[in-house]
Parts: structure tokens; C-alpha cells; sequence
């Protein structure tokens, strides 16, 4: 009895201290991203043909706000969107504007550089785009 109820505690233990470390992870990376996001670049490839890459200019900018609604404000020639972001553990980042979610994987994501690239849900043909933010 008394070896169960140490193994009982011992997987409680590891189970506790894995989901804290995954939980640490996606908080640490949320932390790198909040902020003001200056847009460098933005490459947009529509499946069936070739990428359209728009480099950006001074007004705009990815917002992350730190907040509980997770709000994010995207700036592009200086028209102003609102919406929503979500940081997930292993280095993923949802974000929803203009009533397209969009699904990335961050491939960069340090305290200056900012780069992920996104599926665009629901968009018919498939379209992909890569962000390119930097600080």
C-alpha cells in the first residue's frame, strides 16, 4: 500500500512539473511578444501564384497589448484593426483580424526581431503569409 501511494505521488509530481514548464514556456514567449511591432515586411503567397511581398512603412506597426482581452491593433497605412492574439506553448501564435484567424508558427521571436509565418483560415484559394516585425 504504502509503494502505491508513492507512485501516486511521485506521478502527481512529474505531471505537476511538466504542465508548469510548458505553462512557463508559453508565458515567457507571450512576454517576448507584447508590444509595439514595427512591419518590415509582409510576404503573401495565394496557392497558384507567386508571392507578393508589401514592405512596410512608417505608420505601421502589430500592437500586442497586454491585457486580458489579448487584444492586438494592427496598423497598415495608417487604418487601424482591432482584434485578438493568443500565444500557445511550442512557439505557435493565434491571431484573428478582419475576420480571418490566422494560425502561425513563430520562427523568430526575440526581444527585436519578431517573425512568424500564418495559414489564413477559411481563405479560398489557401493563402499563407509571413510577417516580418521588428523593434
Amino acid at each position: 500500500m504504502k509503494k502505491q501511494i508513492t507512485f501516486a505521488v511521485a506521478l502527481l509530481l512529474i505531471i505537476a512539473s511538466i504542465t508548469s514548464c510548458k505553462k512557463d514556456e508559453g508565458t515567457k514567449l507571450r512576454d517576448n511578444v507584447v508590444g509595439r511591432w514595427q512591419v518590415a515586411k509582409v510576404e503573401t503567397t495565394v496557392a497558384g501564384s507567386t508571392t507578393v511581398t508589401y514592405t512596410g512603412g512608417p505608420t505601421d506597426y502589430f500592437e500586442f497589448r497586454n491585457n486580458e482581452a489579448n487584444e492586438v491593433v494592427i496598423s497598415f497605412n495608417g487604418i487601424n484593426t482591432t482584434g485578438i492574439y493568443y500565444v500557445l506553448v511550442g512557439e505557435h501564435i493565434n491571431i484573428t483580424y478582419n475576420g480571418k484567424l490566422r494560425v502561425a508558427q513563430i520562427t523568430t521571436g526575440t526581444a527585436n526581431k519578431l517573425e512568424f509565418t500564418a495559414n489564413v483560415e477559411g481563405a479560398t484559394p489557401q493563402t499563407t503569409e509571413k510577417y516580418y516585425l521588428t523593434r
